[in-house]
């Protein structure tokens, strides 16, 4: 059996667990316009802190703000939450108010949407720290796939449910409105049943059909002639 840590390691991780990074918030593709190089730009929002970060795959830029940093910057932008700082990232991106300049150290972000855009200079990680920030971003990715899979199933199966469930109504009604019609139509739908009468006149019953008159007999004529 291990032994226990001691108190030194416990504060250690601690430390650690205090220093990972926050989870990602917003992910943006942004490709430059000059070489079509395209960029995964995406933020790790939090209540009191917030970094942006842009990646090639193998290479990541971020503004590693300090709690003494990112007041700073709050300050020098007008910038009063972390939350804002999510909120107008994710409008300058879907807007395509966006603009960056990568160079070997350093990226430079602009958020152009308002009059008030903000700048953001980025630094770029150790070979260590962008290999976590990169398999940060695969999983993350990943758990997204599976969480819309996972959307698109249940909202398939629910409409399969909601159309049976209409079928089934559908065909109630038709079913009651059938037997409604042939009870209307049938012969039970008289309460006394009668039975036509020879000679009975199909569209006025109970008065008798009139013949077709058969013209004058001659031969009655002349005989009534003769015996006078």
């Amino acid at each position: 059996m291990g032994s226990l840590p001691t108190v030194t390691e416990s504060l250690l991780w601690k430390m650690e667990a205090e220093q990972r990074p926050a989870s990602i918030g917003s992910l943006f593709v942004h490709a430059l316009p000059q070489s079509h190089l395209k960029y995964l730009c995406y933020t790790r929002p939090g209540p009191e802190k917030f970094n942006l970060c842009v990646t090639n795959g193998m290479d990541v830029w971020s503004t590693g703000f300090s709690p003494q940093k990112l007041e700073e910057h709050k300050s020098t932008h007008g910038v009063k939450t972390c939350e804002e700082y999510n909120s107008r990232a994710r409008d300058a991106f879907e807007k395509s108010a966006v603009s960056l300049t990568v160079l070997d150290n350093i990226a430079i972000l602009k958020l152009n949407q308002d009059d008030q855009g903000l700048t953001f200079d980025l630094y770029k990680l150790s070979i260590s720290e962008a290999k976590a920030e990169i398999r940060s971003v695969m999983f993350h990715l990943v758990d997204q796939v599976h969480h819309l899979e996972d959307q698109i199933k249940a909202s398939e199966e629910s409409n399969i449910f909601k159309l049976d469930k209409t079928m089934q109504r559908t065909q109630r009604m038709f079913l009651a409105e059938y037997d409604s019609r042939r009870k209307a139509n049938g012969p039970e739908s008289s309460p006394v049943s009668k039975k036509r009468l020879a000679g009975e006149s199909l569209i006025n019953p109970g008065s008798k059909r009139t013949k077709a008159p058969t013209g004058v007999s001659f031969e009655d004529n002349i005989l009534d002639d003769s015996d006078e």
